[in-house]
């Protein structure tokens, strides 16, 4: 129940936003697409996913396809695992569909340009989620930005900081996602608008994991040999998996004791317990719910109801001990997401 009462709340903030009415990018295909038996509309919109490579991205797959069955709305997917020019090849292919909308996640926040504007330019509302792009020839993004999270995040390492060492100051690892992402460039972009503030915080080494927890592991297990008890005070990570993994590395190195704290940026199961037991400062919620409100957007736009603003910026979601059972599933599995 929890689950839903907190869906609903979201949904109807970002609805309260979508009530302000502005011309949509792309064609308003509302008066010509017929109803379907019964009365109800129905629409067909394509999902050009950028993969299914991790839980987040499987759960909010799921996600949409459930609500795009509720809502009778017929879903054109691809995926392009992980490989932007596979995107655009799968965004001109889709568009030979007579699509009235299309959502894209982008796999790159550049190279993904050329597919996202031959989107736009063939005249239907292009709805950016997930990740950003870096061409504004687009309908709408909805969200929250990498940027925001990642400097929420920068801001709990501050916060930890300074309630450890008495003022901010100390070494923090980072472990990043996948080079080039739009996940990773906004994540740092992010961070780097907080550290700047304070020199005394220093990032003293930085990998990039793939959003695998395995090489979590591993480069946590690298910088456990490489860095002795009190040099390492805080970790910053921006995938879930990956910090359960380097946590591992932690506890088998015997070194828990050395009260390495966490900091990471999406609220998987069992980061969530990490804040309940004190091994994670905190994160931000990366929704994976996030998709819903993309196709409920992207209806918006076909019915002309579409934002005055192009991108629907939602704010970052801290969880801390504070608040981390309004998030927490007690019955629920280490890697499920739960908002």
């Amino acid at each position: 129940m929890k689950k839903k009462r907190i869906l609903s709340a979201l949904l109807t903030s970002v609805m309260v936003g979508v009530l302000v009415l502005s011309g949509c990018g792309g064609n308003n295909k509302e008066e010509s697409k017929s109803e379907n038996e019964g009365g109800e509309k129905k629409y067909k919109i394509g999902f050009a996913n950028s993969s299914v490579s991790n839980s987040w991205r499987v759960t909010m797959r799921d996600m949409l396809m459930e609500e795009a069955e509720n809502l009778g709305v017929e879903i054109v997917e691809t995926d392009a695992g992980d490989d932007a020019d596979t995107l655009n090849s799968n965004i001109e292919t889709m568009l030979q569909e007579d699509l009235d909308a299309i959502l894209i996640t982008p796999v790159d926040a550049s190279q993904n340009n050329p597919g996202i504007e031959t989107a736009y330019d063939a005249g239907i509302p292009v709805i950016i989620f997930d990740r950003l792009c870096t061409t504004d020839k687009y309908t709408h993004f909805i969200g929250w930005p990498d940027s925001v999270n990642g400097a929420a995040c920068a801001q709990m390492i501050v916060d930890a900081l300074t309630e450890k060492n008495g003022e901010p100051k100390g070494n923090i690892v980072a472990l990043d996602s996948m080079a080039g992402s739009g996940t990773d460039v906004g994540q740092k972009e992010g961070q780097e608008s907080v550290f700047s503030k304070y020199p005394d915080i220093k990032i003293i080494d930085r990998q990039y994991t793939d959003f695998d927890e395995t090489k979590g592991k591993e480069i946590m297990a690298d910088w456990l040999t490489a860095y002795g008890k009190g040099e390492i005070d805080m970790v910053i990570s921006q995938d879930g998996g990956v910090t359960l993994g380097a946590y591992d590395a932690i506890k088998e190195a015997g070194r828990e004791d050395d009260g390495i704290l966490f900091v990471n940026a999406d609220g998987i199961n069992g980061v969530l317990e990490m804040v309940k037991d004190g091994t994670a400062y905190g994160l931000t919620e990366f929704p994976c719910q996030v998709s819903k409100l993309a196709l409920q957007l992207a209806i918006d736009c076909i019915e002309g109801k579409d934002p005055a603003d192009k991108d629907v910026i939602q704010e970052a979601i801290v969880v801390t001990k504070d608040n981390v059972d309004e998030y927490y599933d007690p019955d629920g599995d280490t890697f499920d997401w739960t908002y």
